[in-house]
């Protein structure tokens, strides 16, 4: 395989992102043992990679690490300068995944794909259809484009990059484009690569759903995924159970405890399917942005089952209206 694989990382001994890297590098050993495997991190992050935190970077072929301005970023502005800033630290092509992934099958046919940058679409949907437009129109706005004319808005956990001069100007474009957002109270870095991309001409193609199977909207993917995110920013609130094995916080810090992945971790290595929940309601259609409704989760943080026959009747009522309302918003 020519293409590398690269990803971005910034921990600390209190959280579990160096867990949740440790999974997607291990899942792509077990598929791929000779790709090469390239992690960008800050200073902070690789001081903190000692004694048992080090054996979680054993399947790194290329550590790179860049010094940061710490007393201006916070941890979450590092990873994101450092993931905005990955194509002029890395030599040669690369596939970026982000570290809440499974590899789930060898990922060497990305070498023939034919695109400086390519990316899928985020929820596997078109803009029109994401159940978070909302949300991205709002951050357009702050970001002062027009983003409401899009047809695409891509989602940054896999990046498929050339090294070429066109990709070397996106990520440029992209990182100045972020940190503009910082002082517009836009910190995700998903916006400022839509708003890169629309300022280059929508330079970035189309990769295949299988290449980043989003959990929660990209079931239909599933059985043929490539990678599958499965999103550790976006867990079920207010389930005692959630969607996917590695959504459950206990079961990475378990791997922290140990330092070894568990049989049910290695099981979903081998077949997605064995990280969903015994118990699983699909949805599609209106049901999706009435899940994604204010309404419906201010409800459904004060649900409890003794009170269900109340609750039910407020939820059907505030269903007919999301449906309603997201009806005229479509038109």
């Amino acid at each position: 395989m020519k293409t590398k694989i690269a990803y971005v990382l910034v921990s600390s001994r209190q959280d579990i992102y160096l867990e949740q890297a440790y999974i997607s590098m291990h899942s792509l050993r077990y598929h791929m043992p000779e790709a090469h495997i390239v992690l960008l991190t800050d200073q902070l992050t690789a001081d903190s990679l000692i004694d048992s935190r080090k054996t979680m970077i054993k399947y790194v072929d290329e550590l790179i690490i860049e010094k940061l301005d710490n007393e201006k970023l916070n941890a979450h502005q590092r990873s994101r300068q450092l993931k905005t800033t990955l194509r002029n630290r890395v030599k040669g092509d690369f596939l970026y995944i982000d570290c809440d992934t499974v590899i789930e099958q060898p990922l060497d046919s990305i070498d023939d794909f034919d695109a400086s940058i390519a990316a899928c679409r985020d929820t596997h949907s078109a803009f029109i259809d994401n159940p978070y437009r909302d949300m991205c129109i709002r951050h357009g706005h702050l970001l002062e484009w027009p983003i409401g004319d899009e047809i695409d808005y891509f989602n940054s956990g896999v990046i498929y990059v050339k090294d070429c001069p066109e990709t070397h100007s996106f990520y440029k474009h992209w990182n100045e484009n972020l940190i503009s957002g910082y002082r517009k109270n836009v910190y995700m870095d998903q916006p400022s690569f839509a708003k890169t991309n629309y300022e280059m001409g929508h330079i970035v193609k189309h990769l295949p759903n299988e290449w980043n199977c989003q959990l929660k909207h990209g079931i239909k993917y599933l059985k043929d995924a490539f990678i599958v995110h499965y999103l550790c920013t976006n867990p079920s609130i207010f389930q005692n159970k959630q969607l996917f094995l590695l959504n459950d916080k206990e079961v990475l810090l378990g791997l922290k405890h140990t330092g070894e992945t568990s049989k049910e971790i290695e099981e979903v290595i081998k077949d997605p399917f064995k990280g969903l929940a015994e118990v699983t309601h699909c949805f599609a259609g209106d049901d999706i942005y009435f899940f994604q409704a204010e309404s419906y989760n201010y409800l459904r943080s004060h649900y409890s089952k003794k009170k269900e026959s109340i609750q039910d009747r407020l939820l059907l009522l505030l269903r007919s209206i999301g449906m309603y309302k997201n009806r005229l918003l479509r038109k």
